[in-house]
């Protein structure tokens, strides 16, 4: 309905002091959001977009594509809407997944535990048509294909590394920070293989289609994911 009391989980939680406009303007974008009426007008089509390239890359099941829906910021400015990524320590499956074939091959056009677009507006408009999902997946083959993912590992662990090395706090030993960098490195050159071949079609890209058919999956058993982290903090 258009009554604010009604969107307390929003306003109550607001970082910022939302005034009687700023309300009726979001509750607006809301209702046309849910509907997918007028995307155009209430959504940054190309940022959420490539939000969810990156997002769904890096499999993140502590999100707004997992179980629990949250640890994302939404932020609207002049009736548009738009996601802020927060929260990605538990990246890369180190939320809940212990399969790390699965995790590499999540599917990108059905990511994480969304099995009903439409519980998830935000990424659900994505899939409501032809153009806005060949919009992503033509995003996707950018990202793949203009973006070092070796080489930003390579200037973030040369850049922490000595500070790891001597950290008298550290939750984890330095080898065991070694291992972790590794597994990185392989998990993302088999994401990035997996990916690819969900783009050209040769690996399904929906969860329904790779229960039919994991005959093209990549196999990622040789990793450990906990080796990244995991949800018991340091434990690792």
């Amino acid at each position: 309905d258009d009554d604010p009391d009604s969107y307390s989980n929003i306003f109550g939680n607001a970082k910022t002091d939302p005034t009687k406009a700023d309300q009726t303007r979001l509750i607006q974008a809301l209702k046309k959001l849910t509907a997918y009426e007028d995307l155009v007008d209430v959504v940054d089509v190309d940022e959420v977009i490539r939000y969810f390239v990156v997002h769904n890359y890096v499999c993140n099941g502590d999100s707004y594509t997992g179980s629990i829906i949250h640890n994302y910021y939404l932020h609207e400015s002049d009736g548009q809407l738009s996601m802020i990524p927060w929260d990605y320590n538990l990246a890369f499956g180190s939320f809940q997944s212990t399969d790390a074939t699965d995790t590499v091959n999540d599917p990108i056009d059905t990511p994480m535990s969304v099995s009903d677009p439409d519980d998830r507006p935000m990424w659900g408009w994505i899939q409501s048509s032809e153009e806005y999902a060949e919009m992503y997946h033509a995003y996707f083959a950018e990202f793949l294909d203009s973006v070092d993912i070796q080489g930003i590992i390579d200037e973030a662990y040369a850049l922490i590394r000595p500070y790891v090395e001597k950290d008298p706090t550290a939750f984890c030993t330095f080898e065991e920070f070694e291992t972790g960098v590794e597994t990185l490195r392989t998990f993302c050159a088999l994401r990035t293989e997996s990916v690819r071949g969900q783009l050209e079609g040769t690996i399904p890209s929906t969860d329904a289609g790779q229960r039919e058919d994991s005959s093209s999956l990549i196999d990622a058993s040789g990793i450990t994911i906990s080796a990244m982290g995991s949800m018991g903090g340091g434990g690792g």
